[in-house]
């Protein structure tokens, strides 16, 4: 070989590249296996022919060209060479996965599905937990769903999180159970990107790509609402209106102090409009009522936004001089 070619190859990545490459099919066990130790698709359905017709019509039924680590497809590319299963018919000499294997059973997986929605798995909750695959994908006979799952979204979702099913049972709820959306409409099920709302630093991105008309900047802004949806609204469900965790005006008092007017004695007795006002205004029929010692506290401690309405954020200054726009006023 010419000396400048071999120092060319060795000062070049690429040959480092290429080594990595051979360590890498080396670490994953395939030199330890040999085509002698695949019997190949045809041979697992003389036994099982019972899964053919339902395996046929799922996406890796119809795939038929993903592979264990480069020596096999269709059957073995997820259980393994059959060789020795075929010849001793005993279940414990072909790798079987299960959902108990948790993520030793979810490597399988990866050897192929290592792009896309599942590129971040270790880093998700999920994997955490040693969440397997199978624990929510029926891989052999489900043709109704590309996505090879088990039941119904909410159905396996719902599965484990029974805590969360009973919250979409209130009366104020996001409408999974109405079929208007799913919970990967907000949750990254694979991973942990921002659709993961459990994440209290990232949840405002994921309720904004619905509720994009409190997104902001505003001029005047309210400071939870830039910060999480999460702190005044229970994201699954909630017995309080729009799903705050509660009802108002108890909701705000939790960071601010009533106002002054609600500790206020009311007049005792009847009221009405003096008639001089009436008569400025032919349309005008005035007010009339009676007044007691708690009227104040009723009015001032009722809802808050029925005066402070804009309270996700506002580009318009209060009425009120004094607010000087922090009132958050229509």
């Amino acid at each position: 070989m010419d000396r400048r070619i071999f120092n060319w190859a060795f000062s070049d990545n690429r040959l480092l590249l290429w080594g990595l490459a051979l360590c890498l099919i080396l670490s994953t066990g395939a030199a330890a296996q040999s085509p002698a130790d695949f019997v190949g698709t045809e041979t697992c359905l003389d036994c099982h022919d019972d899964m053919a017709a339902d395996f046929s019509r799922t996406v890796h039924g119809q795939l038929g060209d993903y592979q264990y680590p480069g020596l096999a497809n269709g059957c073995e590319a997820c259980h393994g060479p059959g060789a020795k299963h075929v010849d001793s018919e005993d279940p414990e000499d072909i790798l079987n996965p299960t959902a108990e294997m948790g993520n030793d059973g979810t490597d399988l997986c990866l050897d192929c599905h290592r792009t896309g929605h599942t590129l971040n798995w270790e880093m998700s909750t999920h994997a955490e937990s040693d969440v397997s695959c199978l624990s929510c994908h029926k891989l052999h006979d489900n043709s109704s769903s590309r996505a090879l799952l088990a039941g119904t979204e909410e159905d396996v979702c719902f599965t484990c999180h029974m805590d969360t099913q009973s919250k979409f049972q209130l009366p104020s709820h996001h409408p999974v159970r109405e079929g208007f959306m799913t919970c990967s409409s907000c949750h990254d099920t694979h991973g942990n990107q921002f659709q993961e709302i459990a994440d209290g630093e990232t949840s405002r991105d994921a309720c904004l790509v619905c509720h994009q008309q409190h997104a902001g900047p505003f001029v005047f802004e309210h400071s939870p609402v830039m910060e999480d949806c999460t702190i005044c609204h229970d994201v699954h469900g909630s017995v309080a209106n729009n799903l705050l965790r509660q009802n108002e005006p108890f909701i705000c008092l939790q960071c601010h102090q009533p106002h002054f007017h609600s500790i206020l004695t009311g007049a005792e007795g009847d009221y009405s409009t003096p008639p001089g006002v009436v008569a400025q205004d032919p349309n005008y029929d005035g007010l009339s009522g009676t007044s007691h010692a708690d009227s104040m506290k009723r009015v001032m401690l009722t809802k808050c936004t029925q005066c402070h309405q804009s309270i996700h954020g506002s580009d318009l200054p209060s009425q009120s001089i004094s607010g000087q726009g922090r009132a958050l006023n229509r």
